[in-house]
């Protein structure tokens, strides 16, 4: 029987055991094997990131980040508002299509989302802003150089796209719902969207508005259409 793992370790970066007409790579502790089955990557690499603000970064940070890695960050925030990414610091090697290290962005919950931008090199890239309640990060480094890696800001926005389906969806009017009232000089806009023969229903469970008797002052309207020129179903405020 040939022994696989005699040459260049049969290719495992961690640890090579060589069975009877085969072999199979083994991670060290505190690591998992990448799908290649071959390399090894951080476990716990994986993040889900459910605060309204933070800060992300590459791993290893602020040291460089390592070899052969690929992290997520899955960044959910409240119903019904959007998350905005600010980078303070990009690091990471530069290649003219970011072929090699590179953190791709994507709007939505994973990475089969449109792709909002793959970054690489040392220039921050202008803030970006998901359409809905979710972006997704992914960070990939290969074998040969290693940087510094990137330093992200994430915020919420109020605001956005939400689609209306069969079973009830929640929507509120400001990220800190429940916690804290809502904030001043707010202005933010949501387009509902339902499938093609459907509509919109909207059932308010808590409304509470400041009160006057013409809302001019904090209010809140519903429009029949995509934006503020579809016909007016009416302005509200007060409480009820």
């Amino acid at each position: 029987d040939k022994d696989e793992c005699s040459k260049n370790n049969g290719g495992c970066q961690h640890e090579c055991l060589n069975s009877l007409g085969s072999y199979t790579c083994q991670c060290r502790s505190g690591f998992v094997l990448h799908d290649n089955r071959h390399d090894c990557k951080e476990a716990g690499c994986d993040h889900k990131v459910t605060a309204i603000s933070g800060t992300i970064t590459s791993p290893n940070w602020p040291d460089k980040y390592p070899s052969k890695k690929e992290c997520t960050w899955a960044i959910a925030t409240t119903p019904g508002h959007r998350v905005r990414l600010s980078f303070t610091v990009l690091d990471i090697e530069a290649q003219q299509e970011c072929a090699y290290d590179h953190l791709e962005v994507f709007d939505g919950a994973d990475a089969q989302a449109p792709a909002l931008g793959r970054f690489c090199g040392a220039k921050e890239p202008a803030p970006l802003l998901s359409s809905g309640e979710r972006l997704f990060l992914k960070f990939v480094s290969d074998s040969s150089v290693q940087k510094k890696g990137f330093e992200a800001a994430h915020g919420t926005v109020c605001g956005g796209q939400v689609r209306a389906e069969v079973q009830t969806k929640d929507l509120y009017s400001h990220a800190q719902f429940g916690d804290n009232n809502y904030p001043g000089g707010a202005d933010c806009e949501w387009v509902i969207m339902a499938e093609e023969g459907y509509g919109v229903e909207l059932i308010f469970q808590t409304f509470e508005i400041e009160e006057e008797a013409d809302c001019g002052y904090d209010y809140m309207e519903l429009f029949d259409g995509y934006d503020g020129t579809a016909p007016r179903l009416g302005r509200y405020c007060g409480s009820g």
